[in-house]
């Protein structure tokens, strides 16, 4: 009886905690995002900050030269693309009688097919755009706050990340204060799980995106479309978001195909390479690279990708794969949470006799 009680007061308690957690991260979001982004940062960042801590003698120093050779790197490669989207954004005008050419087209083929004739066709695209002339002040406003909320982001971050690698050893100090005597050697084992986990997502993901963005620009070199190099690059960094940020990224070079290209063999042909790249990507080359350090089977990341998006956004998204692979090493150290751990884990360890039978 007091076994079932305590099972109920627990399952009590859950009920409360998580929506209250949910609803704290929700409106803590212009406060906690940074920081959790920063903290990612700087668990990615902290090897090569205490690897040049052995040669510049200087912790300050040593995060500074960090800092700023990853934006270096960064700025680098904003640089390299920007000179074919200023190029891409000069033809927009032509682009753009050649997509009202490619409109009239499917306009004519639903006309003779579908026999909906032009006259109504253009009465409902007029409707659509009245409709979004009257939300356009909500859109552009909105527009505005975002690139506004991306700002902040952005100059928050380096400033969050150095202070977290400054302060490294107060961190642990204070975890190891408030970690029972009894329970050090598991918190040390915890720290070090999350730590590769981070390090081996984060990095990993690094190797991906530039092996994906080097698979995009040949293929689309290949096929001759232009701005290649724009296209396969940016398409790349979508990769971050998984399962879905690729296709997104696949969808503008094909519109772009689409509208410049007179033939529709080219724009099948990016699908057809981005399908390809989508399944070695899928299939080998994330396996291999990134492995097993997650440990998060496909059901779990797509449940968690959906979660990290509705309550924090595209941010939400890219952070959800890591921080369900750090929730379920927190869930698998304990016996009672151990069976919540198993649920996320793509792997699991060898199982018990009592396992077996089941």
């Amino acid at each position: 009886m007091k076994k079932n009680n305590n099972r109920l007061d627990r399952i009590y308690k859950l009920s409360v905690i998580i929506p209250v957690a949910i609803l704290a991260l929700i409106y803590g979001k212009s406060i906690l995002l940074p920081l959790v982004f920063s903290f990612f940062i700087s668990l990615a960042l902290y090897p090569l900050v205490n690897f040049l801590k052995k040669y510049v003698k200087n912790l300050a120093l040593s995060i500074g030269i960090t800092l700023l050779s990853v934006l270096l790197v960064f700025g680098g490669g904003i640089y390299l693309i920007s000179s074919q989207f200023q190029s891409l954004i000069s033809e927009l005008p032509s682009l753009q009688d050649q997509f009202l050419g490619v409109i009239n087209n499917i306009a004519d083929y639903i006309e003779q097919n579908f026999h909906y004739t032009s006259k109504e066709q253009i009465t409902y695209l007029r409707n659509g755009a009245q409709n979004l002339l009257k939300s356009s002040g909500s859109i552009f406003s909105g527009a505005v706050n975002t690139t506004s909320s991306i700002f902040t982001f952005l100059t928050l971050v380096p400033i969050y990340v150095f202070f977290i690698l400054l302060y490294q050893d107060n961190f642990k100090l204070f975890f190891k204060r408030v970690t029972p005597a009894d329970a050090t050697e598991n918190y040390l084992k915890v720290v070090t799980q999350v730590r590769e986990v981070v390090q081996g997502y984060i990095g990993g993901m690094g190797v991906v995106i530039l092996i994906i963005a080097t698979l995009n620009c040949i293929g689309l070199f290949a096929l001759g479309i232009e701005y290649a190099l724009f296209f396969g690059i940016f398409s790349a960094v979508l990769t971050v978001i998984p399962y879905i940020g690729i296709a997104i990224g696949a969808s503008l070079p094909t519109l772009f195909a689409l509208v410049t290209k007179d033939s529709l063999a080219y724009p099948i042909g990016v699908m057809i390479l981005y399908a390809v790249v989508q399944f070695l990507e899928g299939n080998f080359i994330t396996p291999k690279i990134v492995g097993d350090k997650v440990n998060i089977n496909p059901l779990a990341a797509i449940v968690a990708l959906i979660i990290g998006g509705s309550i924090w956004g595209i941010i939400g998204m890219i952070l959800a794969i890591p921080v369900t692979g750090i929730l379920q090493i927190l869930l698998y150290r304990s016996e009672r949470t151990k069976s919540f751990a198993l649920l996320l884990r793509a792997e699991n360890d060898i199982p018990d006799q009592k396992d077996e039978n089941i």
